[in-house]
């Protein structure tokens, strides 16, 4: 992803923090794509057994059980890819 952001918002630390402890071992990362809007990369070994839409399905529940809606709405994609996927970009 591009560079970090020095003072990214707070929601941005709380939803990658969320997702590190709800999927051991994962790389979380984000970037700011425009104003207060991010985009998340998560790239874990077990998604390589999941399909997309149970990828998302889980990381959007995190995001919904982290975040207030709000902030939520803030999100604009949160990219899964399983580690095979990974080291072969």
């Amino acid at each position: 992803m591009a560079k970090a952001t020095l003072n990214p918002p707070t929601y941005t630390i709380q939803l990658a923090e969320a997702l590190r402890a709800d999927m051991p071992s994962a790389e979380v990362d984000f970037e700011r794509v425009r104003g207060d809007r991010y985009r998340f990369l998560v790239i874990w070994r077990r998604f390589n057994k999941l399909g997309h839409p149970e990828r998302q399905a889980r990381v959007w529940d995190v995001a919904e059980r982290a975040l207030a809606a709000s902030d939520v709405l803030k999100v604009a994609m949160i990219i899964t890819l399983g580690t095979d996927e990974a080291q072969h970009s």
